[in-house]
């Protein structure tokens, strides 16, 4: 059998090993989730990263991503605002030739926060770590570019609260090999 060349667009009978490099960024809608509570408003945020797929055969592959996300929650009278460092790993199981499904988990470390309230600005006490799950589809050329819809839930409690992600992305192929 010979290995394919590209990602997503695999014919049966071959082996796919392709390894791509890509670039990502596009907008976010965030919020938290309070403990025992409603969501809290959305809030535009956004992200931008790398990562790296490697193909295990012609249908599935692993994802490894390292983004910074700009999060946070509108909440009464302010807005909350996150900064991130989030690593996903996901798995890409491709349902069409350029269509994917993923899922998977993510840690996150919190690099900066504040609390706009009205004129004032605070630091709340909040934890420095975030994980959760990650789920979504893709669509497009992996070795060209791709268009995901994607969702991170939350499962660390941060201020009595969970982080709600929805993530628009654009990626570009930087590298293939």
């Amino acid at each position: 059998m010979r290995p394919c060349r590209c990602t997503g667009g695999c014919l049966s009978g071959t082996i796919c090993q392709a390894k791509l490099y890509q670039c990502q960024n596009w907008p976010s809608l965030t919020t938290i989730a309070l403990k025992d509570g409603p969501w809290q408003g959305a809030q535009l945020g956004g992200h931008a990263g790398f990562y790296y797929l490697t193909m295990q055969s012609d249908k599935v592959g692993v994802q490894v991503e390292v983004q910074y996300s700009f999060q946070g929650a509108e909440l009464e009278r302010g807005h909350l605002l996150l900064h991130y460092l989030n690593v996903p790993i996901t798995g890409k199981i491709f349902v069409a030739p350029n269509v994917s499904l993923q899922g998977g988990a993510y840690a996150g470390l919190l690099l900066d926060q504040r609390y706009e309230y009205e004129a004032i600005d605070s630091r709340p006490q909040m934890e420095g770590k975030d994980y959760g799950l990650v789920y979504g589809l893709s669509f497009g050329n992996e070795s060209k570019a791709t268009f995901s819809l994607r969702h991170q839930v939350g499962l660390a409690n941060i201020i009595k609260a969970k982080n709600q992600v929805l993530q628009l992305s654009v990626a570009y192929c930087l590298s293939k090999k």
